[in-house]
């Protein structure tokens, strides 16, 4: 046997630079630290080599007889693993190729083992890491797989992709590894202003996938950035030009994701190809539902998911809906997956499944939502809106299929309110009603109103004009109450916002008449607000009855999300007999509910502008008008361009600048208009007005239950920080600080980051005058 002498062991040369991954070299020097097995698991080509061959590198000194790179992607036969380890060793003689031969070489001596590439002799990894852990002290292993060993003490890290920059962020890792690469194929490469954009768009094409990062920045020899950003619709064969002296399953992105689809069963593999059709995720009960395609049971699925989960093919995302686990796949291993789908024949079945999960989605709904679960329904289809599209883009491929394209856009006509999408959702259901070939269904009369609806908010005034036409005749057609309902709420609306206000209200009425015989809680509801705001700008004292009634059906069925709009309504009423604390106060709250409705978010910041010009908060006027007109702009809605709307918001800032003077008026206007989302709604619901970014100041007590480090995260949220941003502020893990901000959600029963920063801002504003 060798001497120990030997010392450093044989870890290779880094050829290349090493970049970023902090984060993950000082994690896994920690498990390392107190674990003798760690192992670093991920996606192919996410980089657990190069990441455990710099962890070893920095861990030299701690093993003073040696550090040894196992490298095991040849290895066919699993009985030679003790052999492979032993000649890594330097042992030449038979004991040494035993485990127990192995396990008394190294019994008094501190060695760690970087064995790289498990995957596919997973079993024989494990059972050979465990005797030789039990049999010695002071032998560590670091262990790189796409699976899991699950051996006796194994610590995991998962390998993330590099991050990618979002929108406004400088350089991060991604573009620095795709920038030195380019720079070592094209000399002086740089990123600058002039292609940054394109490179981010590149490396968010390739998920942050190192190797695919490298490959790509090779073609840069024979392409240029744009080209190169415009062929990766077809990753697979462009990403094709790898190192001739790296693994095989290294050389193409095909071979590296084909690595580890090869090392999947084939139920998994049906698996694999089957989700692939999900863009943004999915959960169980959507596996199970297209799964069937490929020839999976329902009770197969759950075994399978978990399976591709261990192989990093699948992961398991932070955050559910509910109790419902949620997971993705990277773009590229998605993309890989279909492709095997398409090579199947599969591929039609498939969707067809993805689309009759998500009509079954869409009528559960309809039929749910306006209840205690409206906000958690809300935030489940915005999760799943990526998967709607994909629906929807594959049903009006085809006429045929047009009717499903109904069912889906339909039923969901108030979820592209809520939801933020009011611009898309309208164009989902002019798509819809123009494609079914089926005229004369109650499905089309329910996407004919959803359509019309949705168009009176974008003042698309002829298209509504026919589809109403069509509507009327169709509801006559058909005897059918409801869709005479529909189209006296649409009518109704038309005229209200068009500036018939008389007539608005005869239709509206008859509309409510209607749903309230049919029984309808739903859009009895959504009549009554429509018809209070009216009434309101008709000066008419009935308004705050149709109000309350509004506001006292939302309380009674607990739907959240129609609730901020009741409040608005019954704020309005409140304005109107001159009590403008309270109806400051009502639309605060209608703000700390919700605020992916930016439409209601836009009419509660006018109320509040209205409330300050009636109290003399004139300067304080200006900045809520200018909030409102920026959230109007993010919303796509064009309601603030109505005839009632727009005489009284006129009205109401003509007076605040008489009195401050259009200088001093448009300058606290033009201080508000470029705000975002959240900084509108943290200046409205600040005690006074502040720049956006201004740094609340912490209350001694807090309700909710939260401990002292939970409030003062829950502040830093409030300043708009990110869990990153967070850790690094407080010099904790970023991992301690996504679970204290999931604890903090969980105790206060909110599922936004934006609630808890409303919330804060609510506090403080009950000692505001009302304004």
């Amino acid at each position: 046997m060798p001497d120990s002498s030997r010392g450093a062991g044989n870890l290779p040369s880094e050829l290349t630079s090493f970049v970023g991954r902090r984060r993950e070299l000082a994690e896994t020097r920690r498990l390392l630290a107190s674990a003798r097995l760690v192992t670093l698991t991920g996606a192919g080509g996410v980089g657990k080599t190069r990441l455990a061959l710099r962890a070893a590198a920095d861990l030299r000194r701690a093993f003073p007889d040696g550090v040894w790179f196992v490298p095991l992607a040849e290895l066919r036969d699993p009985g030679l693993l003790a052999h492979t380890i032993a000649a890594t060793l330097g042992l030449t003689d038979e004991a040494g190729s035993q485990v127990s031969g192995l396990a008394d070489y190294l019994e008094d001596k501190r060695v760690l083992l970087v064995l790289d590439n498990c995957e596919h002799v997973l079993q024989a990894c494990a059972v050979l890491i465990a005797k030789l852990l039990s049999a010695t002290s002071s032998v560590r292993v670091l262990a790189t797989s796409r699976q899991l060993l699950r051996a006796d003490g194994e610590q995991v890290l998962v390998v993330p992709p590099l991050p990618v920059p979002t929108d406004g962020e400088p350089a991060v890792e991604a573009v620095t590894l795709f920038a030195e690469r380019a720079a070592a194929v094209v000399p002086g490469f740089t990123v600058d202003a002039s292609n940054r954009d394109t490179v981010v768009r590149i490396c968010r094409r390739l998920d942050g996938i190192p190797l695919a990062l490298e490959l790509a920045a090779v073609r840069l020899r024979v392409l240029s950035l744009d080209q190169l950003l415009q062929r990766l619709d077809d990753r697979f064969r462009l990403l094709t030009d790898g190192s001739r002296t790296a693994p095989d399953r290294q050389q193409t992105l095909e071979a590296a994701i084909a690595w580890s689809f090869d090392l999947c069963s084939r139920a998994e593999q049906a698996v694999w190809a089957a989700v692939s059709v999900f863009a943004g995720g999915f959960d169980l009960e959507a596996a199970e539902a297209v799964c069937a395609g490929v020839g999976i049971g329902q009770g197969e699925v759950l075994d399978l998911v978990a399976g591709m989960v261990d192989k990093s093919i699948l992961v398991r995302r932070n955050g559910t809906f509910g109790r419902t686990a949620w997971y993705g796949m990277l773009e590229t291993v998605r993309e890989y997956g279909q492709l095997k789908l398409v090579r199947s024949g599969r591929e039609d079945a498939v969707r067809a499944r993805q689309v009759a999960y998500i009509v079954r989605l869409a009528a559960r709904y309809r039929e749910e939502s306006f209840g205690p679960q409206q906000l958690e329904w809300i935030e489940r289809l915005r999760r799943d809106q990526p998967n709607i599209r994909v629906a929807l883009e594959y049903c009006l491929l085809d006429p045929a299929r047009a009717g499903d394209a109904a069912l889906i856009a339909g039923p969901l006509w108030d979820f592209w309110f809520a939801g933020g999408f009011v611009a898309e959702g309208y164009r989902w259901l002019k798509s819809a009603v123009t494609l079914d070939p089926e005229r004369g269904t109650h499905r089309r009369g329910l996407a004919l109103q959803a359509a019309a609806f949705t168009g009176i908010q974008l003042r698309d005034a002829e298209q509504v004009r026919v589809m109403l036409a069509e509507l009327h005749d169709l509801a006559e057609e058909l005897d059918d109450d409801e869709l005479r309902a529909g189209w006296a709420l649409c009518a109704g609306s038309a005229d209200f916002y068009g500036g018939d206000l008389v007539g608005g209200r005869a239709l509206l009425e008859e509309a409510l008449e209607r749903y309230r015989r049919i029984g309808n809680a739903r859009h009895v509801t959504n009549t009554l607000l429509v018809l209070a705001a009216a009434l309101f700008f008709l000066a008419d004292p009935a308004g705050e009855r149709v109000a309350e009634e509004a506001l006292a059906l939302c309380d009674e069925h607990q739907a959240a999300w129609v609730k901020t709009y009741a409040l608005w309504a019954v704020a309005l009423q409140s304005w109107r007999n001159g009590d403008y604390r309270r109806s400051a106060a009502l639309l605060r709250e209608s703000l700390t509910l919700q605020r992916t409705d930016r439409s209601q978010v836009a009419f509660a910041l006018s109320g509040l502008a209205w409330c300050a010009t009636a109290a003399g908060r004139h300067e304080r006027a200006a900045g809520l008008f200018g909030a409102a007109r920026a959230v109007w702009r993010l919303s796509g809605s064009k309601t603030y361009v109505t005839r009632p709307h727009v005489a009284f918001d006129e009205a109401c800032r003509a007076q605040s600048e008489q009195v401050l003077g259009a200088e001093v008026f448009q300058r606290a206007y033009a201080a508000t208009l470029d705000l975002d989302l959240d900084e509108a709604v943290a200046f409205a619901l600040a005690e006074k007005p502040a720049a956006p970014g201004a740094q609340v100041k912490r209350r001694a007590e807090l309700p909710g239950g939260l401990t002292r480090r939970e409030r003062e995260i829950a502040h830093l949220v409030a300043e708009g920080l990110s869990n990153k941003q967070i850790a690094t502020r407080l010099v904790i893990a970023q991992r301690t600080a996504e679970t204290h901000v999931e604890n903090i959600l969980t105790k206060l029963g909110f599922t936004s980051r934006a609630q808890i920063a409303a919330w804060l801002t609510e506090q403080r504003a009950a000692a505001e005058d009302g304004t």
